[in-house]
């Protein structure tokens, strides 16, 4: 995604387009208003919260327990923390309490993959806002020990920022709280029909296909 695309019109490209199936439930900007019970838990419980959606989608067979369920950095992960299949409760507890985005990241996308979920592309807009303000109150900060005059617009920023991260974290556990409570396993969930198989050597680039797309054309039917 170029720079800027999140703030327009443009179509966005999902890396897991191949998987189109079905769509959430609500998307994290009706999240609030879909399951407004969760959004406020994982506003003001945020490590809970992602403790417990964790359990929850792993359907709590904890023996399937990953950190970060191999998403993000398996290599290293693997590497530092060996025997995670040990104490999985513990290694969890860790992982949300240290790694908190990333835990968050990586449930959702465990149930988006398990379940065949197309990415809604106001959901990677939301996002790639909250990464933008995480980069900005970086170089703000980086700028203040250089030049003492960018010390309180740093400040003002990661003010900001930290209150978008608080709002998209919120929105994205009660998203995907919402889907869990609605569909708590993957075979919840009706027969997806599709009209003709995805070929094998289709490219993670795939763009998003519009609904009239993915719909089944209408039976003709011959007087």
């Amino acid at each position: 995604m170029g720079g800027g695309d999140f703030l327009c019109g443009k179509p966005i490209e999902d890396p897991r387009a191949h998987l189109q199936a079905r769509e959430w439930e609500t998307t994290m900007m009706h999240a609030g208003c879909d399951n407004p019970g969760g959004c406020a838990l994982a506003c003001f419980f945020p490590c809970c919260m992602a403790y417990s959606l964790r359990k929850r989608a792993l359907d709590n067979k904890m023996a399937d327990y990953k950190c970060c369920q191999g998403y993000i950095c398996p290599n290293c992960v693997d590497c530092f923390v060996p025997d995670q299949s040990q104490c999985p409760e513990f290694c969890l507890c860790l992982e949300v309490t240290f790694f908190q985005s990333c835990a968050i990241s990586a449930t959702r996308i465990f149930v988006q993959e398990q379940r065949q979920i197309i990415t809604d592309p106001c959901d990677i807009k939301i996002i790639a806002c909250n990464n933008a303000m995480q980069i900005l109150t970086c170089i703000c900060r980086v700028l203040a020990h250089v030049n003492g005059i960018f010390g309180h617009v740093a400040r003002l920023i990661q003010l900001a920022a930290d209150i978008v991260y608080c709002m998209t974290q919120a929105c994205m556990q009660a998203q995907t709280d919402h889907e869990l409570m609605l569909h708590p396993t993957p075979l919840d969930y009706a027969p997806v029909i599709t009209t003709q198989p995805m070929p094998s050597n289709v490219s993670d680039r795939t763009p998003l296909m519009s609904a009239e797309q993915q719909a089944p054309p209408p039976p003709v039917y011959e007087k």
